[in-house]
């Protein structure tokens, strides 16, 4: 057998390393819990320190605290060091991935952007939903996003959320949402969930009013039970 040269052997050497080297970044494995997720990523290549976009190999099941995702292969995902970090709504609308999400016992549109959280390794921090509707006990809402760790709230889910005309509570408090002037539109609200204290808080421009008024009074914010409970208290608009 013919001894391979000095040069040929250097030439092997390094096209070995490189293989290994293509082979470790295009082709990565992170993580989810216990679950190891085989990528391809040439964008990895690119060495950007926000992370770097890949297909998925097989099909993963993602056990969250909110319920399980399904990838599937080839599935587009968003990772960076603590794994993966975005799962887009074109996964989900292309039957490349489901879920089985309920958040507060309401049960998420099939059609969602999964945003995974960078201080509490694979939790969701944010569920985005674009205005799809959902039935928030038993009253249909245009949801934008579900923000699950609120920076500066003591809440437990910050909900954006359309609302309709008029809302009305256990006590027969009657919420009111008018149409902006003159766009004629509603303003985006956001909706404080506190767990624990069985509380809802609604920030923003709201009007209420009490079943023994007989005019609105608006206010800038109003806390009442959850699920749409009796009225507790607000701040007034002045």
């Amino acid at each position: 057998m013919k001894k391979l040269s000095d040069g040929t052997r250097l030439i092997l050497f390094v096209s070995i390393i490189i293989a290994i080297f293509f082979g470790i970044t295009v082709l990565p494995v992170v993580q989810f819990n216990d679950t190891a997720i085989r990528m391809f990523a040439p964008q990895r290549l690119e060495f950007s320190g926000r992370g770097f976009n890949g297909r998925v190999f097989g099909t993963h099941v993602l056990e969250t605290e909110y319920g399980e995702i399904i990838l599937k292969s080839f599935a587009r995902v968003l990772a960076n060091r603590y794994g993966i970090a975005i799962i887009d709504v074109e996964n989900f609308a292309n039957d490349r991935a489901t879920h089985n999400l309920v958040v507060g016992g309401m049960d998420m549109p099939s059609n969602i952007r999964i945003v995974f959280s960078y201080r509490q390794q694979y939790q969701i921090s944010l569920l985005q939903l674009d205005n799809q509707e959902i039935i928030l006990s038993g009253i249909p809402i245009s949801v934008t996003t579900f923000d699950l760790e609120p920076r500066g709230f003591t809440a437990d889910i910050r909900m954006g959320f359309i609302p309709p005309d008029y809302i009305e509570l256990t006590d027969t408090t009657i919420i009111h949402f008018p149409l902006a002037r003159p766009e004629g539109f509603r303003f985006l609200r956001a909706l404080y969930m506190h767990k624990d204290e069985e509380l809802w808080v609604i920030i923003g421009r709201t009007y209420l009013m009490r079943p023994w008024e007989t005019e609105f009074t608006e206010y800038r914010s109003i806390t009442f039970g959850a699920n749409w409970g009796a009225f507790i208290d607000g701040v007034p608009f002045e």
